[in-house]
């Protein structure tokens, strides 16, 4: 009796390609099929032919990297705000441990106004984030 569970190798594949063709291609459908290829971002030439002798559908995806440096510097950007917000809350102690309340009061009315133009950055950010947004619904339809 042969157990199969105890087989080594590969497991049997149900539907074995046993058939092979060989194309020859001249030096320009040589360059169309690789252009082609780099558009459909495939690496295998027998899959990429079979997909397109079949008729099978393949999508041409174009990364645009606009967006994905406006993302880098958005991220950028609110890790930054991130520890101003942690260095507001380490001054506002320090400011309420070690100093009197009327220096503590201008220290603060002072960063109380950076405070509000830190916020006019960010509503600023806000709407060209919105804006960019617009544009990339655009272009992807």
């Amino acid at each position: 009796m042969t157990n199969l569970f105890c087989k080594g190798g590969r497991p049997p594949v149900a539907n074995k390609c046993s058939h092979h063709v060989k194309v020859s291609f001249d030096d320009l459908e040589w360059d169309e099929l690789t252009r082609m290829m780099e558009k459909a971002n495939a690496t295998v030439k027998a899959t990429f032919i079979k997909q397109l002798i079949f008729g099978k559908p393949f999508k041409v995806l174009v990364a645009d990297k606009s967006l994905a440096v406006y993302c880098a510097k958005l991220s950028e950007f609110f890790a930054q705000y991130r520890t101003i917000g942690v260095n507001y809350d380490l001054v506002v102690k320090e400011l309420r441990a070690n100093f009197t309340e009327k220096k503590a009061m201008t220290h603060l009315y002072k960063l109380e106004k950076a405070t509000i133009d830190l916020a006019k950055v960010t509503a600023d950010v806000k709407a060209l984030s919105m804006q960019f947004d617009e544009q990339w619904s655009l272009k992807s339809r």
